[in-house]
């Protein structure tokens, strides 16, 4: 690569633009930031091992102990910068502090002086209108409340003022994350209001809902509160809260919870193995003899959180008082969850769950208060992912084992609190726990590798449900659940008062055997709404990259008649008996399929069954909607194809065999090497070329020598594209290559008619010799080669001054050559073993390009390699743990390019992590310290020293700034889509949109020969299938990259760049939008070089819009078919 001394570029020169609307909007916003570059020329970029010679003054005392306690406790000087900064954020101003402590002094007040009342329920059920009284006007209001809660018999409800109001939750450990305020409030009910028996058939549930509107009415006539609503503790349908906003505090939100006096009910009254629903007041359908004889676990969990939480919530109060770093931590963590959306809808990771684990961590001194919070952090982390919980129990309380045991037989996860009686995580999904152990497992590794993108990573990035999975599954549509499956009644009695929690459990395991080992997570979430109805239904899915494609689903063997039988039973018609090579006979389930696409369609074939047949449910299922978009629905090979990858895979081999084959040619100097470039190499090229016998069309091609040449006899016709896969060779090493660049073009062009000529003699192959490189036809595709000789490009570099002096300089063409020759190909060797790793790489970033084409950005614009580096830095970066799915893949690009700041950050692309950290540092902080150095898209690779070479003058600022609205508002889409809010096809979303142009150049279709590429809803008959390649003895080369719309759109940026901005969808369209600059309407004086596409007015001269309209018709002769200006 070129020094810092010999290394130049030249200011693109690439000016703004703005047009109406959405574009103007992106255009304008882009203007208004700080200039690309401010000369003309400087040095693009340095050696990343070159050393400073800035002198800097030696570390204060202060400095170093810094330092060392960032050595000690942080992973690095920037990770503690960073959690300062956010911790700083986070943090709550003593302002509303006081605002909310003067509140709640008013609050306290106003419970102290409620009134008294004793009311039958049957009052309220039926309260007498005639007789208004005080307590008829309180019975009419708590009469308009629904009736969340039903119990066995007439209860005499009993309205006194609380015993004490007490704080729980986060606010009150000094943990919550602000800047918004959630404030917890535990309002004791004395133990007048009670029976003894009151937690027998939701008595006590049902006393503690009306105790809560009793205190509800009573605040909504005063002026403490601007509203009250009814909402559900951490999504829990039989814990009801009150919400209430106080007035004079902004963004704050009050929960108000109710719990019994500390000596109304024994809490070993709640333990698991006993029975506490005597009577069916759940209406599930249960007789009594089995009710009484069940346990009723989670009911008694419900009450037994009532009962535990003072205890609790003091022992943690103390626990974790004065504990800044922990407090710090704890804020860290619940943000860490928030971005994961582990904390919403039912069986959610909750805020009492973390600070259980916080509090178990600090009891067993697996952390201190001298630890810092990223040391806490981090051991949270480790804590999560190493503990087996489904095998293994925790306890703050001293208890027996026999007794976690009870426990352990009736939750999948536990956790008992201070009292030993209580299983903090009852209602914990086992499901959404390993997904939490596998974000921690990612978590950690990305603080190993301790990146300068880490941080915000893991905190920073939100990422939404259907990001987080290859599939999303939307069961909304089937709610409610109830009643639609035949469970038995142990099950039922075990979820007795959780009737959906037993549903989504038979439904998760229902999906989970019939995907077996295909899933590594399968995670439920379901939403509740008001009055505790469910309102969405999801699954999101990670798939195991191992298994989930595979043709079979191996079931037990034969001779295991039992679970055979049951296997057929589950499976049905699918089942059958099978041999295999080792001599097994096994049950399994056999999916036919020819190609890749219809291997990862095995999901949604699995997923057809097992939600229509085996449950009868109506879903919306978000994994290979995208897929359709990379399939060519007007010209298709003979073979079986679904997208790119059979097509890719057989140019592939192809080019293995035709490579063997010119490594064995007798020549002067061997071939050593040879190295595709082209992206159908990396199953990134969206339209590969299909291999196929090329003849002569009497209205297109004539034939000349071994090619077919566009005759132009019919000009409105143009032979099909056909597209030539480019490869570079290498020569073995030799010292005769001539000194002057002439001559050693000269044996360069002799060295491709020699391979030309051992081609037909040895092996028959036909191919075409130029100055510029060699055309191969072989196995019906067209390899073009370029040889790549070193000193070739140390003579192109080469200058002589006048006094004789001889120097190498970096130009133009040698910045091309070593481009093109040297660094692209160990970069798309690089990209085919990504590929090779990560399979949906490739098909990814081919739905990327098939997006970004379809918005009209083009390659003169947005170059397809910058587009391949960017989606690698996704998967060589950790962004999100690795895509299983195109789809989700392209879903990553969207979100990752929407949110990326390109003024502060680079695309870090560290194949095989031959940058080191100190290299990328290093280029980081220059990249900082003067940005205009640099390209503004500046992507970091290893082979091309720093420099950037693939953005070193596109894309320029407007577009960077129209690509990012766009992915705003294409995820925005896909978002509505998804969570289904939006039932419009996702094809819509790749359509070109020609509105807020100034001008549009309609095209001939038959003049355009991608045309075959367009998204188009063709039948099947409308179709052409390419015959199957048969190797012919006079078989000739067919007209290889002619696109005549492509250098009708050279001419037009040639002529009339500085005009106007050109844009047009590469893949077949035939529509270009024009796009005047703002500075070609500008009057100017006149000059003999400012006259093109202007005309006199007034002295001066102004653009001539007619004119140059006028001229896009004469360049585009037989191709424009018709312009409309706006």
């Amino acid at each position: 690569m070129a020094s810092e001394d010999n290394f130049e570029a030249e200011d693109s020169g690439q000016e703004t633009s703005s047009e109406s609307g959405f574009i103007e909007e992106t255009f304008e916003s882009a203007k208004s930031e700080e200039p690309l570059v401010t000369s003309k020329k400087r040095k693009l970029a340095v050696s990343p091992s070159q050393k400073r010679k800035k002198k800097e003054k030696p570390p204060t005392v202060e400095e170093l102990r810094n330092w060392k306690e960032t050595e000690n406790l942080y992973s690095s000087c920037l990770f503690r910068l960073q959690i300062e900064e956010l911790v700083s954020e986070l943090k709550i101003k003593n302002k509303r502090r006081r605002n909310l402590d003067a509140w709640l002094e008013s609050f306290s007040a106003a419970l102290k002086s409620l009134p008294e009342y004793s009311i039958p329920l049957s009052s309220i059920k039926a309260w007498n209108k005639r007789k208004m009284t005080s307590v008829d006007k309180f019975c009419s209001k708590l009469a308009e409340y629904p009736q969340l809660i039903q119990t066995d018999q007439d209860l005499l409800l009993r309205f006194t003022p609380p015993e004490v109001v007490e704080q729980f939750g986060l606010y009150a450990y000094n943990s919550l994350p602000g800047p918004e305020l959630a404030l917890n409030l535990n309002i004791v009910i004395p133990k007048d209001c009670f029976d003894v028996k009151d937690y027998l058939n939701n008595r006590y549930l049902f006393k503690r809902y009306y105790y809560l509107t009793y205190i509800a009415e009573h605040l909504k006539s005063g002026n403490i509160v601007k509203g009250v609503e009814v909402s559900f503790h951490e999504c829990n349908s039989l814990l009801p809260v009150l919400q209430l906003k106080p007035n004079g505090c902004d963004k704050t939100l009050v929960t108000v919870y109710a719990t019994p006096a500390s000596d109304t009910f024994r809490a070993v009254r709640f333990l698991p193995e006993v029975n506490n629903v005597k009577q069916d007041v759940f209406g599930t359908g249960l007789g009594v003899e089995v009710l009484r004889s069940s346990a009723t676990i989670f009911y008694n969990s419900a009450l037994g959180y009532d009962v535990t939480l003072s205890v609790n919530t003091s022992f943690a109060k103390q626990i974790l008082e004065e504990q800044s770093n922990v407090q710090e931590a704890v804020k860290l963590l619940c943000v860490w969850l928030r971005q994961h959306q582990f904390m919403e809808g039912v069986g959610s990771f909750t805020e009492t769950l973390l600070v259980y684990f916080i509090v178990y961590l600090l009891v067993k001194k697996k952390i201190n208060k001298f630890m810092s919070s990223y040391q806490v952090v981090r051991s949270f982390w480790s804590f999560i992912e190493t503990s087996d919980l489904e095998n293994n129990s925790l306890s703050l309380a001293d208890v027996p084992t026999d007794t976690l045991d009870g426990f352990k037989k009736h939750f999948a996860v536990v956790c008992l609190d201070r009292t030993g009686t209580y299983n903090v995580a009852a209602f914990l999904n086992l499901e959404l726990f390993k997904k939490v152990q596998a974000e921690s497992r990612w978590a950690l590794q990305c603080l190993n590798e301790n990146k300068s993108n880490t941080f915000q990573y893991i905190f920073l990035v939100q990422r939404q449900f259907y990001l987080q999975y290859d599939l999303v599954i939307d069961l909304s549509e089937s709610l409610p659940l109830q009643d639609r499956y035949q469970i038995e009644d142990a099950r039922k009695a075990k979820y007795v008062g959780y009737q959906n929690l037993c549903l989504v459990e038979y439904v998760t395991e229902t999906i989970k055997k019939a995907f077996g080992k295909r899933v590594l997570h399968l995670v439920p979430r379901l939403e509740v709404g008001k009055f505790n109805r469910a309102t969405k239904f999801f699954y999101g899915i990670n798939l195991n990259p191992e298994e989930a494609f595979g043709i079979i689903t191996l079931g037990p063997a034969l001779n295991d008649h039992v679970a055979a039988t049951e296997f057929r039973k589950f499976w049905g018609d699918l089942a059958s008996d099978r041999r295999f090579r080792d001599g097994s006979t096994n049950v399994a389930v056999y999916f036919k399929t020819n190609t890749v696409k219809a291997r990862r369609n095995i999901i949604m074939r699995i997923l057809d069954f097992v939600l229509g047949e085996k449950l009868d449910l109506k879903s919306r299922i978000c994994y290979n909607k995208f897929d359709d978009v990379l399939v060519s629905k007007k010209l298709v090979p003979s073979y079986p194809s679904g997208t790119n990858e059979e097509t890719c895979l057989k140019i592939i081999q192809a080019s293995d065999e035709l490579g063997k084959k010119l490594r064995a040619l007798q020549m002067s100097l061997k071939v050593t090497g040879v190295q595709g470039v082209s992206d159908v190499f990396n199953y990134s090229e969206l339209f590969p070329p299909i291999p196929a016998n090329y003849e002569v069309s009497q209205s297109t091609t004539a034939v000349k020598g071994n090619n077919l040449v566009f005759s132009g006899k019919k000009p409105g016709s143009i032979p099909r594209y056909v597209q030539p896969v480019e490869c570079v060779l290498q020569l073995e090493h030799s010292s005769k290559w001539p000194s002057t660049l002439q001559a050693l073009r000269h044996v360069k062009t002799a060295f491709y008619l020699e391979i030309s000529v051992s081609l037909q003699t040895s092996h028959g192959i036909i191919s075409h010799a130029t100055p510029d490189f060699l055309d191969v036809y072989f196995e019906g595709v067209v390899f073009r080669y370029r040889l790549f000789i070193p000193k070739e490009l140390a003579l192109v570099k080469k200058e002589t001054t006048d006094t004789g002096l001889v120097c190498y300089k970096e130009s133009q063409d040698s910045f091309e050559m070593e481009t093109s020759l040297s660094i692209l190909p160990r970069i798309a060797g690089a990209l085919k073993g990504l590929q090779s790793m990560y399979p949906s790489w490739g098909p990814g970033t081919a739905l990327v390009k098939r997006w970004l084409r379809s918005q009209l950005i083009d390659n003169f614009y947005f170059p397809d390699i910058v587009i391949n580096l960017v989606s690698a830095s996704l998967y060589l970066n950790n962004t999100f743990p690795s895509a299983n799915t195109p789809q989700i893949a392209f879903l990553r690009f969207l979100k990752f390019f929407a949110e990326f700041d390109w003024n502060l950050q680079p695309v870090l692309v560290n194949f095989n992590d031959e940058l080191s950290k100190e290299d990328i540092t290093e280029l980081e902080t220059k990249l900082q310290e003067n940005r205009t150095r640099f390209p503004l898209l500046y992507i970091l690779t290893p082979f091309d020293e720093g420099c950037s070479v693939f953005t070193r003058d596109v894309p320029n600022k407007e577009i960077l700034s129209r690509v990012k609205e766009l992915a705003r508002a294409s995820l925005s889409f896909v978002t509505d889509i998804v969570m289904g809010q939006n039932h419009v096809g996702v094809k819509e979303l790749f359509i070109p949109n020609f509105q807020g142009y100034n001008v549009v150049i309609h095209l001939e279709a038959t003049a355009n020969p991608r045309r075959y590429e367009q998204i188009v809803f063709a039948k099947a008959e409308d179709r052409i299938v390419v015959e199957k390649y048969q190797q012919v003895s006079n078989g000739k080369l067919p007209v290889v990259g002619f696109d005549p719309v492509e250098k009708y759109l050279e001419t037009l940026r040639k002529c009339y760049g500085k005009f106007a901005l050109f844009f047009h969808d590469s893949y077949g369209g035939n529509a270009v939008g024009v796009l005047w600059r703002p500075e070609a309407y500008e009057t100017v004086d006149f000059k003999a070089d400012r006259v093109a596409a202007r005309m006199p007015a007034g002295g001066k001269i102004a653009f001539n819009v007619d004119a140059v309209i006028e001229d896009f018709y004469v360049l585009g002769k037989d191709l424009v078919r018709s312009i409309d200006k706006r």
